[in-house]
């Protein structure tokens, strides 16, 4: 069964929150983004679900077919990969840190370990066949307090990618 991809908006008192979900029709992509609020225990003062799946061009569409042809229901990130699927029903993203020894972490937000490590991968533009060896690290670790502002509201639907801290407005954005 082919998916649909439906672009979500969560209002909350604090702001709001976006993020894509596959599912067959609205109303599904609806349930879902219901689901995803009660299982972390979220309030919203309202919810938009739109079709979006149907109006991205070029550079967005990659890996689109094949994310609504063979993924389960549930939340997605278009990042430097293309199209990929959240690995579970309803899940907080995580904040990956690449330790590097001359002192320039790079942070990816990703569902898990090896989505992180292809993040990272395809950042570094690693050639086909070259072996290199990551070193990545909870990037919630050490992090100082003033650096998890809006880290939560960034983790809750992504996207999945590349991430780093503006000092400048002193929270995260996607590079």
């Amino acid at each position: 069964m082919k998916f649909h991809l439906y672009g979500c908006v969560i209002q909350r008192q604090d702001g709001e929150v976006r993020g894509h979900i596959v599912a067959p029709s609205r109303d599904r992509a609806w349930m879902v983004a219901i689901e995803h609020e009660e299982a972390l225990g979220l309030e919203h003062v309202d919810l938009t679900v739109t079709r979006v799946d149907e109006t991205l061009t070029g550079d967005h569409r990659r890996g689109l077919d094949a994310l609504l042809e063979s993924t389960p229901v549930g939340f997605a990130s278009f990042c430097e990969l293309g199209w990929v699927a959240h690995t579970a029903p309803v899940q907080q993203l995580k904040l990956y840190r690449l330790v590097n020894d001359e002192g320039d972490d790079l942070f990816a937000v990703a569902p898990n370990i090896d989505i992180a490590a292809s993040v990272f991968t395809t950042a570094l533009r690693v050639p086909l066949g070259e072996t290199l060896t990551l070193r990545i690290a909870d990037g919630m670790m050490e992090l100082p307090a003033n650096q998890v502002r809006n880290l939560p509201r960034l983790l809750e639907c992504g996207p999945i990618g590349i991430v780093q801290f503006d000092k400048s407005v002193d929270g995260w954005s996607h590079r």
